[in-house]
């Protein structure tokens, strides 16, 4: 069995005080780059990574993640909101949308009650129409922007 612990860039763009600084994402990239290829090296050599195999770091990811965004999406939220005076129409988010939880119609975007949190819309509306914990797009968060 392999393991390896990956600390990467978070996908929440609309909340202030849950964003790291640009260089900080950048940094958290390459760092796992480099592990990366530390554990692919160790594989061939037939010693493969154990990283988050073990009882504490089941627990530490149970209790510090898991149990809150199981409890956060344990029912579809319909909190999302798009600004209907920004909103443009083009349709991105619909079909970004992993739950169909957005439909265009009359030229704007309308959300559903069917919101998992994944922010794809959030981070790909050109426009930056669309918000869901915050009240406006501090950060439109996608791997591009680190590399």
């Amino acid at each position: 069995m392999v393991g390896i612990y990956l600390k990467m860039p978070d996908s929440i763009g609309d909340e202030r005080a849950l964003k790291r600084p640009l260089e900080k994402n950048r940094e958290l990239v390459v760092n796992a780059g480099s592990k990366i290829k530390k554990a692919a090296a160790a594989l061939k050599c037939g010693e493969p990574p154990r990283e988050g195999l073990g009882v504490l770091w089941h627990l530490a990811g149970l209790f510090g993640q898991r149990l809150y965004f199981f409890y956060k999406t344990k029912e579809y939220t319909d909190k999302l909101k798009i600004d209907a005076g920004r909103c443009i129409g083009c349709g991105m988010c619909a079909n970004l949308c992993p739950m169909e939880n957005i439909q265009v119609k009359d030229k704007t975007a309308v959300p559903g009650k069917r919101c998992t949190m994944c922010y794809r819309c959030i981070n790909q509306c050109p426009v930056q129409a669309i918000t869901l914990l915050g009240k406006r797009v501090v950060e439109q968060c996608d791997i591009k922007n680190y590399l």
